[in-house]
């Protein structure tokens, strides 16, 4: 199923539909809209990747006095309705099936396509030998590169991606380090593997 805290469940999986339509989030509820908008605000159609947008008698008004962000979380269509701009990216079937990519935060475009780091992420970890990876999203006139904990050489990591996810999606470069650096706070210091992915940009 797919949902929000500003408009619970929006959208469910029919029984056993899952079998045909794998990756799928569900069909949304009876009296729920839900589609996809580009970054204009412009309404894709079946295929593309953009925010979704919910419309619905269980989306909420908006946030306790955030005016600011209500605006931009909750237009109102016709001055009446409020639609919520998720935050969440995804695409929608020609039936209205769901399928989520990723968060706002999650998503970067690279070669005219969206791509979630979230989904390159776990297709690497999945790759045997691999215990552990992360992405650095495209920056400054470098394209996507993937950061993997491994003792396989990098070009070998990338090959074997193909079988979980689009080419596409597969960044053109990958580091093998020891270990992620860490925060603080326990969280990936991405600054410091930017350092590292441009030492080996310029070693090799």
């Amino acid at each position: 199923m797919f949902g929000l805290t500003e408009c619970k469940r929006t959208a469910i999986m029919p029984p056993d539909e899952d079998l045909r339509r794998p990756g799928a989030s569900g069909i949304p509820l009876p009296g729920t809209e839900v589609f996809v908008i580009d970054e204009q605000g412009n309404r894709l159609g079946p295929g593309s990747v953009g925010e979704f947008v919910i419309r619905g008698p269980h989306v909420m008004l908006g946030y306790w006095r955030r005016p600011e962000l209500n605006a931009e979380k909750f237009p109102r269509r016709d001055g009446l309705f409020a639609e919520l701009r998720s935050g969440d990216f995804g695409w929608v079937d020609d039936d209205g099936y769901l399928y989520f990519v990723g968060r706002r935060d999650d998503i970067y475009k690279e070669r005219g396509f969206r791509v979630s780091a979230t989904e390159v992420e776990a297709a690497a970890r999945k790759v045997p030998g691999v215990d552990s990876a992360t992405v650095l999203a495209p920056d400054a006139g470098r394209g996507a590169v993937l950061v993997a904990v491994t003792e396989r050489p990098p070009g070998e990591v990338l090959a074997e991606m193909v079988t979980q996810i689009e080419p596409f999606k597969i960044p053109q470069r990958c580091v093998t380090v020891d270990a992620l650096p860490l925060t603080g706070n326990g969280k990936v210091d991405r600054k410091a593997l930017a350092v590292l992915a441009e030492e080996d940009f310029r070693v090799g």
